[in-house]
């Protein structure tokens, strides 16, 4: 159950907020969080940096949801965060328009709306929107393919298949935007890359394996697959294996894989040889950061939030995985899994 006392706390907050016109101290603020699922390992790693970022700040406590892959369970859990007089929501959205509604509820009840790798498609509704570059990862998936399929052939040439993420969403439909606009462009000048096969995985291994086994069976001669995701991929893996139609990387029977996320089963298949780069998020720097925003909304400092903000990314491959660089930037799989 929520803390009562500090629930409200939080709406006297508000209402004194409402009628003065210069800034009041936070104190002890309620903040609701909902994220899509708990069973995808980079939500993990959000709720996580979340959790983290609430306990650096003394005055913030936090209210926890997921809404299990399920819109209409999370509309419910937001609205009754709303109804708990939260101070502010953190939300993680399943599908880009259906949260608009609640969104645009707790802005009539003057709670801040902050939205974390996915956005609501109702412009000004969020205070800030705080995501990947996804348009930019798709294309440089699309890049990766080609400069793998150079070095094989010493042109770029060859048959792709695209395991689409979850549609629907800004991370899903942007990073398909950004590989199938990078891959049309690539084709104009090299009429011998080929994508032979566009199928939605929905950011669910056992699909990537079902729709990856399928394809396998029909095509022969498959170079690469472009995955949505690392889930898409660590099924497509396990399809590959399981038709032994595994080589090495350097084989030129080797089934190019890239993905996005920098999971910990995608950090573990890169060491191994099985898969050939991730290009990581870091779901846990991302989250405290829009902890941060948050507090310094309530606080009154609203002057530095930015509406909307790329947070960078890195590709990880088999060479620098274990770099300076990538333990810099943070590989947030191998701490999430420990």
């Amino acid at each position: 159950m929520p803390n009562v006392k500090r629930t409200v706390a939080t709406a006297i907050a508000i209402t004194c907020l409402a009628w003065s016109s210069s800034p009041v101290r936070a104190a002890d603020y309620v903040v609701g969080l909902s994220v899509a699922t708990l069973a995808n390992p980079f939500f993990q790693g959000m709720t996580k940096g979340v959790k983290e970022g609430i306990g650096a700040h003394p005055n913030l406590t936090l209210i926890n949801t997921s809404a299990n892959g399920d819109a209409n369970t999370q509309t419910n859990q937001v609205t009754d965060l709303i109804n708990q007089h939260v101070a502010a929501l953190i939300l993680n959205p399943i599908n880009a328009n259906s949260i608009v509604p609640v969104v645009k509820e707790a802005n009539k009840k003057g709670i801040p709306v902050f939205t974390l790798d996915r956005g609501a498609a109702c412009g000004d509704c969020q205070v800030n929107f705080l995501e990947t570059d996804n348009v930019e990862l798709g294309k440089e998936g699309a890049d990766f393919i080609a400069a793998q399929l150079k070095q094989r052939y010493g042109s770029i040439k060859g048959n792709v298949v695209d395991l689409e993420g979850l549609l629907g969403t800004t991370a899903g439909d942007e990073r398909e935007q950004g590989f199938a606009t990078e891959f049309a462009a690539l084709q104009k000048d090299n009429p011998d890359l080929k994508l032979i096969a566009r199928q939605a995985a929905d950011f669910d291994a056992d699909k990537g394996f079902n729709i990856t086994t399928q394809l396998l069976a029909a095509h022969s001669d498959m170079d690469a697959i472009f995955n949505g995701n690392d889930d898409n991929a660590v099924g497509a893996i396990r399809a590959i294996r399981q038709a032994n139609r595994f080589a090495p990387i350097g084989s030129p029977k080797h089934i190019i894989i890239i993905s996005i996320d920098g999971t910990e089963q995608a950090l573990s298949a890169i060491r191994n040889g099985q898969m050939d780069g991730t290009l990581s998020q870091n779901p846990l720097t991302m989250a405290k950061q829009s902890v941060a925003y948050v507090e310094a909304y309530l606080s009154g400092d609203k002057s530095k939030i930015p509406a909307h903000q790329f947070w960078p990314h890195m590709l990880l491959t088999k060479a620098n995985i274990d770099s300076p660089a990538a333990k810099a930037y943070g590989l947030w799989g191998d701490e999430v899994s420990q």
